[in-house]
């Protein structure tokens, strides 16, 4: 998958967006003037994920189908401060109750078989996932360092446009 930022984005939006990038086994380009149609022509079949800014930080997660231009999933977060770690293309493992299919982002599947596979295997990259009445807090680990928090309203998660 690709991964890139708004047209001008600010310094922590492309913190966040290398840091993500790193931790997803995703490619990360800087934007520039680039538009949508040069950006899908530089995707592979995969998808193309894109940060938006509300008010200069990072807010929104877009995951869009390149084949039809289709929105798959929408979240709108707040995150923490993001530490750099440098980090290995292991795979990355859900660990909660997911409220979307994790492998829109490239991870582990929740199936039967993915969580009895992380059951099994002690993976580096984790993302552990609580819930609250009003939240999803999303904890992302590497070994036993957390990278960031992501913080997403229950109402925050969209499927389609």
């Amino acid at each position: 998958m690709l991964l890139t930022t708004s047209r001008k984005p600010s310094r922590r939006t492309r913190s966040l967006a290398k840091v993500l990038a790193r931790f997803m086994n995703w490619r990360y380009i800087n934007r520039g003037k680039l538009s949508l149609n040069e950006l899908f022509k530089l995707t592979s079949d995969d998808g193309l994920a894109i940060i938006e800014e509300v008010k200069g930080n990072p807010a929104i997660l877009k995951i869009i189908n390149p084949k039809d231009e289709s929105i798959l999933l929408k979240i709108r977060f707040n995150v923490s401060n993001v530490t750099k770690v440098k980090m290995d293309d292991s795979p990355v493992v859900f660990i909660g109750k997911v409220p979307f299919d994790p492998v829109l982002l490239g991870a582990i599947p929740q199936s039967k078989a993915g969580l009895k596979l992380a059951r099994k295997v002690d993976f580096k990259k984790k993302v552990f996932v609580r819930r609250s009445d009003e939240f999803y807090i999303f904890e992302f680990y590497y070994k036993d360092l957390m990278v960031f928090k992501m913080k997403v309203k229950r109402d925050g998660i969209r499927y389609g446009g």
